[in-house]
């Protein structure tokens, strides 16, 4: 599986940044259909009192979360787990809610049950805006695929042209389905895509080299024999 699951929090703050920066444009939208009958100063303090509770709740699940792998403690998860799902249930109108979805995904994920972490990210999709939130979803969830051995299912996830941010994984998550339906040249263009990719965006890429290199060795022995 890719790096995506071990940078959750880094990127969840980089949804979150995006939605403050973009997201008054959206609620403006939504305030000129609700305005007539629920008042604009009623609806920005429900807006503001819902927002600051919600994002109380996920400041605490992003803490818990940084916290040492050697740290995460069954207790620690379960309160993980029931700060997510607290995300989900009590403000489902909101962007967090989805945030607690890509959690319960991850926690899944951790734990091996694929099929549920799958659910978790397609409920993300089916409520995402086209955005970060979604593309994130969607690559993970074709990582997910990969696991599962659904390997076309993942590629039909994988844009022809993916978005700058997110065209590492991508390609990264391309090339893990390509090898393991054992198109090895197609998987190796995949990475070699990613890893440039990743350069350009400053991320690291030594994972990426050991998957070149481990495709260009079996090339090579396949060559000779």
């Amino acid at each position: 599986m890719s790096d995506d699951f071990k940078t959750e929090e880094e990127q969840v703050e980089a949804i979150k940044k995006w939605w403050s920066e973009n997201g008054t444009s959206l609620l403006l939208s939504i305030v000129v259909v609700a305005g007539g009958w629920l008042g604009w100063n009623t609806y920005q303090d429900n807006v503001r009192a819902t927002g600051e509770a919600a994002s109380a709740v996920y400041s605490q699940l992003v803490e818990k979360a940084a916290q040492p792998a050697a740290q995460q403690t069954d207790a620690l998860k379960s309160e993980m787990i029931a700060l997510a799902e607290q995300l989900k249930k009590e403000y489902s109108d909101t962007v967090y809610s989805q945030f607690g979805g890509l959690f319960l995904a991850r926690f899944a994920a951790d734990n091996g049950d694929f099929d549920s972490a799958a659910k978790e990210l397609n409920a993300v999709i089916s409520a995402a805006e086209d955005g970060p939130v979604k593309l994130t979803a969607q690559v993970r969830l074709a990582n997910i695929l990969v696991q599962l051995e659904k390997y076309d299912d993942a590629l039909a996830l994988v844009p022809a042209q993916p978005d700058a941010a997110y065209a590492a994984q991508f390609n990264e998550v391309k090339g893990d389905a390509l090898f393991r339906k054992g198109d090895l040249a197609a998987a190796h263009e995949a990475y070699v895509a990613a890893k440039a990719a990743a350069q350009e965006s400053g991320i690291n890429t030594q994972l990426l080299q050991r998957k070149i290199d481990s495709l260009t060795s079996v090339e090579l022995v396949a060559e000779e024999s």
